[in-house]
C-alpha cells in the first residue's frame, strides 16, 4: 500500500513538473491590430487579433492563464477542450471587447495598448509582446519571423498567417545550396575521397595499437607466470629465440635425446655381403601340372 501511495505521489509530482515545464513553451506568435478585410470570427465579425503558439513538443492546457494589456487582463476558462494546444500548435482570440461571445473572446482590445502579456495559472509571467499600435498597418499582421537559422525578429510579416507558422517563405534545403555550389561534383567527391581514407587510416591505426597492446598485454602476463613459478622452483631459466624459456633439466634432456638419435643415425656398417641359397622344397600346392586342364579318358 505504501509502495502504491509513493508512486501516485511521484507521478503526480512529475506530470506537475511537466505541466509547468510545457506551459513556458507558450509564445504570443503573431497580432493584427486594423483588420478590415481579413480573419473574421466565428460570427462573421472582423477585428484584431491575437495568436497564441505552443512551440514545444507536449499539448498544453492554457485554461485558467490570463492575457493582459495596459488596464484589464482576461482569464481563459478552464474545461474547454479547445484551450489544449497540440504539439507545435496554434489558437486565437479575438481581441473585440466581447468577452460574452465565448472563450477564444478577450475583454479588451489592441488599440489603446504596446504590449501583451501572458501569464500561467498561477500569474507568473510566460511572454511579453511589445509593439507600438500607431505604426500596425491595416491588414497586415505583426509578429515573429525567422530572419535566419535560429534567429527570430519581430516585423510587419509578408503574409498574414492566424493559426499557421509565419514563416511562409520557402527556403533552399541545405542539398540545393550545396548542389548550386558545386555544379560539377568535384568538391562533393574529393571530400568523400578524403572522408574515406580518413576513415581507413583511423581504422588501421586502431587495430594496428590494439593489437600491440594485446600482444604486450599477454607477453607481460606469461613472463609474470613464468616468473612466479621460477621462484617456486628455483630453476635457472634460459631463453631461446627470445620467446621461450627452459629450465636446465628440460636442456639436459633435450640434449641427451639429440645426441641418442645422431648416435643411431651414423651406425657404421661392415662392407662384407653374404648370399646363400635358399632351398626350395616341393610342395603340391605349387606345382604347375595341377594348373593344367585334364583331357577325358579314352575307353
Amino acid at each position: 500500500m505504501k509502495i502504491k501511495l509513493l508512486t501516485l505521489i511521484i507521478c503526480i509530482l512529475g506530470t506537475s513538473a511537466l505541466s509547468a515545464q510545457s506551459i513556458k513553451r507558450i509564445r504570443i506568435n503573431e497580432i493584427q491590430v486594423h483588420n478590415t478585410d481579413g480573419l473574421r470570427d466565428e460570427y462573421g465579425q472582423l477585428g484584431s487579433w491575437i495568436e497564441i503558439h505552443n512551440t514545444g513538443y507536449n499539448k498544453v492546457d492554457i485554461g485558467g492563464c490570463y492575457l493582459k494589456v495596459k488596464d484589464k487582463e482576461y482569464r481563459i476558462p478552464q474545461y474547454d477542450p479547445k484551450t489544449i494546444i497540440p504539439t507545435q500548435g496554434f489558437c486565437v482570440f479575438y481581441a473585440a471587447g466581447t468577452p460574452d461571445k465565448g472563450t477564444f473572446h478577450t475583454n479588451f482590445t489592441l488599440e489603446d495598448t504596446d504590449f501583451i502579456e501572458f501569464y500561467d495559472v498561477d500569474r507568473n509571467l510566460i511572454d511579453r509582446f511589445s509593439f507600438n499600435a500607431g505604426d500596425m498597418k491595416e491588414n497586415v499582421s505583426y509578429g515573429w519571423f525567422e530572419e535566419k537559422k535560429g534567429v527570430d525578429v519581430l516585423i510587419n510579416l509578408p503574409a498574414t498567417t492566424p493559426g499557421a507558422n509565419n514563416n511562409t517563405i520557402e527556403k533552399m534545403s541545405r542539398g540545393e545550396e550545396f548542389r548550386q555550389a558545386d555544379p560539377t561534383g568535384i568538391v562533393l567527391t574529393i571530400t568523400a575521397i578524403v572522408a574515406v581514407a580518413i576513415a581507413l587510416t583511423i581504422l588501421y591505426l586502431i587495430f594496428k595499437y590494439m593489437g600491440r597492446f594485446f600482444v604486450n598485454s599477454a607477453e607481460k602476463k606469461t613472463k609474470k607466470v613464468q616468473q612466479a613459478k621460477v621462484a617456486e622452483n628455483g630453476d635457472v631459466k634460459v631463453r631461446v629465440k627470445g620467446e621461450y624459456t627452459m629450465t636446465n633439466d628440460q636442456l639436459a634432456a633435450i640434449a641427451i635425446a639429440i645426441y641418442k638419435y645422431a648416435e643411431e643415425l651414423h651406425d657404421t656398417e661392415t662392407t662384407i655381403l653374404t648370399i646363400n641359397r635358399a632351398a626350395k622344397a616341393y610342395s603340391p600346392w605349387s606345382s604347375k601340372i595341377y594348373g593344367l586342364t585334364q583331357l577325358p579318358n579314352r575307353r
